[in-house]
């Protein structure tokens, strides 16, 4: 594969202060579609207990090596002596097991959507849905419920196993006009579906699939979609010395150099918490193990983002 590439005019900066992967890409690159492609990655959020090293709470330390069912079931314990102690307990431990039980959801969703993302076998939707008027429950505002619903694929029909309806609420700050959802309720109802139909899901290592025990670099959420997302989005805009494939004809390039070094860079920017070690040797690797299997027919550039 070619990594020769044809000289490009030498970047202007498109404001004061750009970074200068910024300034390096070509004109016609729409940074919104790049925005696009990492936002589809989980936030620096989901990945705190693994990029803290210090961590002595032996609850973090199992969100880093243990399964969904073993974190539950120590969030259970915690969440039952706590109910056990009364008001006796202080309010940062009650917020610090709701904070590491509402981090436990927010994997559990993405670890359930990760099992059976074409929705073949059981699969969960999450909604705000307005219900029919109600005229014993006139609005002054928008209303919407939270709605959770569990379905499974019978005989090629998808069938309701579970739906779960939790009301809006008055925030705790009292604002009436806010749809507030209760997220302790919330996290727990999603846990009840969760355990009950997705028991394949419960048995997994939290974070499977998307991180790897190795270095930043090596983490699959990486390697095997955002760098071959954004190699295809950019693929377009760089221009790449053809070469004769295996001396038989003539063929272009598969990407530059100066396209690795600015997929490169734009990862150590946006996703510093797990990109600021990555190497362009590790973006090429990459690109040369998703062009192995790629299909040559595929849509790429802007037309990626073309419904």
């Amino acid at each position: 594969m070619g990594t020769n590439e044809i000289a490009a005019p030498s970047p202007v900066p498109r404001a004061p202060g750009e970074p200068a992967v910024l300034a390096r890409l070509p004109e016609a690159v729409e940074y919104t579609y790049i925005k696009m492609i990492l936002m589809s990655v989980l936030s620096a959020m989901y990945w705190f207990p693994w990029l803290d090293p210090h961590a002595a709470d032996p609850t973090w330390v199992r969100f880093g090596r243990g399964t969904f069912r073993v974190v539950d079931r120590i969030l259970r314990r915690e969440e039952q002596r706590l109910a056990a102690a009364g008001p006796e307990v202080s309010t940062q431990a009650h917020d610090h097991v709701r904070t590491l039980r509402h981090l436990f959801v927010q994997h559990l969703i993405q670890a359930v959507r990760y099992w059976d993302p074409s929705c073949t076998t059981r699969w969960i939707e999450i909604r705000l849905v307005s219900p029919p008027p109600d005229p014993q429950r006139p609005r002054r505002f928008e209303y919407r419920e939270w709605v959770l619903d569990a379905w499974a694929r019978s005989n090629g029909m998808p069938e309701l196993l579970k739906q779960v309806v939790v009301a809006p609420g008055v925030p705790p700050w009292g604002d009436e006009r806010v749809l507030y959802y209760d997220p302790i309720l919330t996290d727990a109802r999603t846990v009840e579906v969760v355990r009950r139909h997705f028991p394949e899901v419960m048995g997994q290592r939290i974070g499977q699939g998307w991180r790897s025990e190795r270095t930043p670099e090596g983490w699959p959420m990486l390697t095997q979609k955002v760098i071959p997302a954004l190699y295809d989005y950019l693929r377009p805009f760089y221009a790449a010395r053809s070469y004769r494939k295996e001396h038989l004809f003539p063929t272009s390039g598969d990407y530059s150099t100066q396209l690795l070094q600015d997929i490169t860079g734009i990862l150590q920017l946006e996703m510093p918490h797990i990109a600021a070690l990555l190497t362009v040797d590790r973006v090429q690797a990459a690109v040369q193990r998703y062009l192995e299997k790629a299909s040559p027919n595929r849509r790429m550039g802007v037309d990626l983002f073309v419904p």
